[in-house]
């Protein structure tokens, strides 16, 4: 059988190499340490480096440094495109910086149409321009726990968009618009005065000052500033991605969500899930772990991809095309959203770990938000609120999100712990099935990071009503610490769920102070109320 290694150098855009150099960061952070990175490792998905990551300088002072040249800057282009059009088309002087290429992978991102509408609705795109980056759909999608019974889902990570179309597409019209883009500009310094904020790049060796009233932090999970604001912390769990794109699966109109085949092997419960693409079929392995230095490397859960690929999906591996190979770990922190830790900064998207734990993708949770930013944003520029205190509001406390830390560490096996072999299974059967009896209006939040308080607590009812020694076998395994923590998130759910609902279906007040306006939208998204069954126009 061919090793991981030969399977990948016989792609084109040299994975291997890629995948060495993720292996070294991934090994880095098992040590403490942090390594840099520009994007998920991967052919087409950006590369790694091989050095510990040095704190971007960040110097403040209370000296006026003159007028800005910009509104808003941001660093960062994949997804930081798409805020930074948002901005423009609402009149304020923006530009994207790009430490490389601004140019999307391949490789589809998976999404459903409701939550595209929101690009419609802002009229970021007409429905012409995104039809052209859909270059795929299916229905329905499984979910599946080895030998549980399956369940169906329509409109759920159903579209395929092509990053680089999607990308195309915004960066000609925010250029036509008077946007600017600097490309291979990495920000190497930041300076904080009294009125603006001086940022620092090096092009073709020569440094370039650009000066803005805001700075979108948008550099990923492996953002210098968001290391920075973290002190280096390690992060609390990892989500473990490999995977790839081939031709030769079996014909198949139906994509997975979440499957599984397999009980826990090395303190691993591996997850699949498959979708198909305009030039073959995706399929994904990932597993939650913490930083124990025992965690597998990205090769070895490679070589469980290539392993167990042929009983999942029913294929002969030698057999397949590979048309490209993706990997990476994605971190997520207890302690997120992360707020602004300087005035005139703003940690956008992956930066802030907006999004659940238990996602590895951050296009569904920036398009959820996307709204809310921009007239966040908006709002902090008119009123000038760029202080420290008032841009954390636009990343402020999400009880739902911080509940979800209680899912990841079930589908997290401890190393050594000795869990049941089944026991991940038997949890996420037994809730799934919960769910799925309730119908979508409990399913489909749940499946798009989106929990509120009458579907989770029907959830919990439900399964201590299904298999009250199993939920207590959870309880013992992750532990009273960790109960009482997620208890506490609970009960400010219901406190949020509570006072959205007195305030009721009125809209937002136009009478509202920036201050206001935030809290308000800080109860509607923390109680998941942004979230209502699609209907898709």
């Amino acid at each position: 059988m061919p090793s991981v290694q030969e399977r990948l150098q016989r792609v084109p855009g040299n994975p291997w190499q890629e995948l060495q150099r993720a292996d070294r960061a991934w090994a880095a952070c098992k040590q403490g340490q942090v390594m840099t990175a520009t994007a998920v490792g991967g052919a087409g998905r950006g590369t790694w480096t091989d050095v510990r990551a040095t704190p971007m300088p960040v110097q403040e002072t209370a000296a006026v440094l003159g007028a800005a040249d910009w509104d808003v800057m941001v660093a960062g282009g994949t997804l930081g495109l798409l805020v930074a059009w948002g901005l423009r088309r609402r009149g304020y002087r923006v530009a994207v910086l790009e430490r490389g290429a601004l140019q999307g992978r391949r490789q589809e991102w998976n999404i459903s149409r409701a939550e595209l509408q929101s690009l419609l609705d802002l009229e970021l795109l007409t429905p012409a321009e995104l039809a052209t980056a859909i270059v795929t759909e299916y229905n329905p999608g499984r979910i599946q726990f080895a030998n549980s019974p399956a369940w169906w889902v329509t409109d759920v990570l159903n579209v395929g968009v092509r990053p680089d179309i999607f990308l195309q597409v915004l960066q000609q019209k925010f250029l036509q618009e008077g946007g600017y883009i600097g490309e291979f500009q990495p920000v190497v310094g930041l300076k904080i005065g009294a009125d603006a904020i001086e940022i620092t790049t090096v092009h073709q060796g020569q440094q370039r000052i650009y000066r803005s009233r805001l700075l979108l932090d948008m550099m990923g999970h492996f953002s210098p500033l968001t290391q920075l604001a973290r002190r280096g912390q390690v992060p609390d769990g990892v989500c473990l991605v490999v995977g790839g794109c081939a031709q030769g699966f079996p014909e198949s109109s139906h994509g997975d969500l979440i499957v599984t085949t397999t009980p826990i092997i090395n303190d691993c419960q591996y997850f699949w899930e498959a979708f198909p693409a305009q030039d073959g079929r995706t399929t994904y392995l990932f597993t939650y772990v913490d930083t124990h230095p025992q965690r597998p490397s990205l090769t070895e859960l490679f070589a469980a991809y290539f392993a167990h690929l042929p009983a999942y999906q029913g294929v002969d591996v030698d057999a397949l095309m590979w048309q490209r190979f993706v990997f990476g770990f994605f971190p997520s922190y207890r302690r997120s959203p992360l707020g602004s830790h300087w005035a005139r900064i703003l940690p956008v998207g992956d930066s802030s770990g907006m999004q659940s734990p238990l996602s590895f993708g951050g296009f569904g949770a920036l398009l959820r938000h996307l709204p809310r930013l921009l007239n966040g944003i908006d709002a902090a520029l008119q009123a000038d609120a760029l202080d420290r205190h008032s841009l954390s509001l636009l990343q402020p406390y999400q009880p739902n999100l911080a509940l979800t830390w209680l899912f990841q560490q079930v589908m997290r096996v401890p190393v050594g712990a000795n869990w049941p072999p089944n026991l991940v299974n038997e949890v996420l059967a037994t809730a799934f099935g919960v769910m799925a009896t309730a119908g979508d209006a409990v399913l489909k939040p749940f499946l798009r990071d989106v929990i509120q308080l009458s579907g989770l607590t029907h959830t919990l009812v439900g399964m201590v009503r299904q298999n009250p020694c199993l939920v207590a076998q959870v309880v013992q395994r992750v532990g009273v610490g960790a109960l009482l923590d997620w208890t506490g998130h609970y009960a400010m759910l219901s406190l949020y769920t509570l006072l959205a609902h007195a305030w009721g279906e009125k809209p937002l007040p136009t009478t509202l102070n920036y201050t206001q306006a935030r809290l308000w939208e800080q109860l509607h998204y923390g109680s998941g109320r942004d979230y209502v069954l699609p209907t898709i126009r």
